[in-house]
């Protein structure tokens, strides 16, 4: 008995001494990206590229118009901006509201293109392929939005030559509920770190919705694959087998696109539980950069942080024996301080995190550091969540390399709320373009 708890001890002060040390060097990462983006304040494109935005959907009658309205919305020159709709064989109105939708008047030109129900990654390939004729390629989800300057500070990234691919900062739009304000804190927090590893040059992860790509390098490493159940996990990872001394992949604090909370637990969990599915079959796939010796990739990509990534889940494994362990010293030695401490350690990493964000304002981040000490709580709703997507993930792990055999990219079924058919089609006659203002009135009405 003694030896389990010496075991367990000796795991709390390991794995609590790397994540402080994780903490640490994060903060400093995302410090360091805040005061170049600080120095390059108010820079302008030195040109305006083209630019493709192809939307994928698969059952988006409730967010298409939304999505779309919000890229034509953009500050950017139209006569530059191509507007490709994928329709991957929707079951409901997509196809029926979007084809209204252009018959608008003064609306730009959108391209619609409607296939065969094949996968997300299938329709970014159809679209890109054979459609789009942009410089760069932008990928985004139906049921998200981007912000009115995303594009304008998209472009300026891709002024470094080396820059292949950039990563939005992606938002949870407002709404309300508990289970909204949770993954509202932890984007806030995921995104911080998403500086860092930009800083450092880590970045393996390209998220779905706002990503953009050189359409050149698209073609170089041809396309998407459709192997996997997270295409923009695979495609980073695709483009970072070219290295990452002379490839770049960053993230953009200022490229902002929001996206709808989930609604409830399951769902959240199907969520969870793709995303880590995704990343162990991409993480197989490329295997080969683990530990890698080749002068392309950097020891802190290959030796460090890949590694340190699947470290990660090895030690979300642990974590209900060790905070069962925790309540039990608590409680037997009434040991309040610990827990106190523990709750003020987190709170005042989230506030950090909180006010770093340079796209807030300075009342919503008052608001949210008042919450940050019922997060340490609140969290734990997440870390079930994960825990249990990380138990199926590891449960069908003999099932990994069969998995990538089978050519399957698949949607994830996510219910949202979005907009009813009947506001769509209840829009008054020309009334595009319509305000992000708007939308947003509609959706809180």
């Amino acid at each position: 008995m003694n030896y389990l708890l010496t075991s367990i001890s000796f795991l709390i002060i390991f794995f609590g001494i790397i994540n402080l040390l994780r903490m640490t060097v994060f903060l400093i990462g995302s410090d360091i990206y805040g005061l170049k983006k600080h120095l390059r304040r108010n820079k302008k494109p030195a040109y305006y590229p083209t630019i493709s935005v192809i939307i994928p959907a698969y059952n988006e009658e409730k967010t298409i118009i939304h999505s779309v309205s919000s890229v034509l919305n953009n500050n950017y020159p139209q006569e530059n901006i191509q507007v490709i709709v994928v329709n991957d064989g929707s079951k409901d109105a997509t196809e029926e509201i979007i084809k209204n939708f252009v018959l608008t008047p003064r609306i730009q030109k959108i391209t619609i293109i409607s296939q065969e129900n094949k996968g997300k990654a299938h329709a970014l390939n159809n679209g890109i392929k054979n459609f789009a004729t942009g410089e760069l390629i932008m990928c985004l989800d139906a049921d998200s939005y981007l912000a009115n300057d995303a594009l304008l500070h998209a472009v300026i990234y891709f002024e470094d030559k080396k820059v292949m691919a950039v990563a939005s900062n992606i938002k949870i739009a407002k709404s309300k509920g508990i289970l909204n304000l949770i993954q509202a804190f932890e984007y806030i927090i995921c995104y911080q770190m998403k500086k860092a590893q930009t800083v450092f040059n880590i970045e393996y992860i390209i998220g779905g919705i706002g990503s953009i790509f050189r359409k050149s390098f698209l073609e170089k490493i041809d396309y998407y694959d459709v192997d996997t159940v997270t295409e923009d996990i695979d495609i980073t990872m695709k483009i970072l087998q070219h290295g990452n001394k002379n490839v770049r992949v960053v993230y953009a604090a200022d490229v902002i696109a929001y996206t709808e909370s989930v609604l409830n637990i399951p769902d959240l969990i199907r969520q969870r539980h793709r995303w880590k599915w995704g990343r162990y079959q991409t993480f197989l796939k490329n295997k080969n950069m683990f530990f890698s010796n080749e002068k392309k990739h950097t020891k802190g990509f290959s030796w460090f942080y890949l590694p340190f990534a699947l470290y990660c889940d090895l030690a979300f494994f642990f974590e209900p024996l060790i905070l069962l362990y925790m309540l039990y010293l608590i409680t037997y030695y009434k040991d309040v301080p610990t827990l106190l401490s523990a709750i003020c350690v987190i709170t005042f990493y989230m506030s950090m995190n909180i006010f770093a964000e340079q796209t807030i304002g300075l009342k919503d981040k008052v608001r949210l550091a008042m919450l940050a000490p019922c997060m340490y709580f609140l969290f734990y709703i997440l870390s079930y969540v994960e825990y249990v997507a990380l138990i199926k993930s590891l449960l069908n792990l003999n099932n990994l390399n069969k998995s990538l055999s089978l050519n399957i990219s698949s949607w994830n079924p996510i219910r949202r709320k979005g907009f009813t058919i009947t506001q769509i089609r209840n829009l008054p006659k020309g009334a595009f373009p319509i305000s992000l203002n708007s939308l947003q009135r509609s959706e809180a009405s």
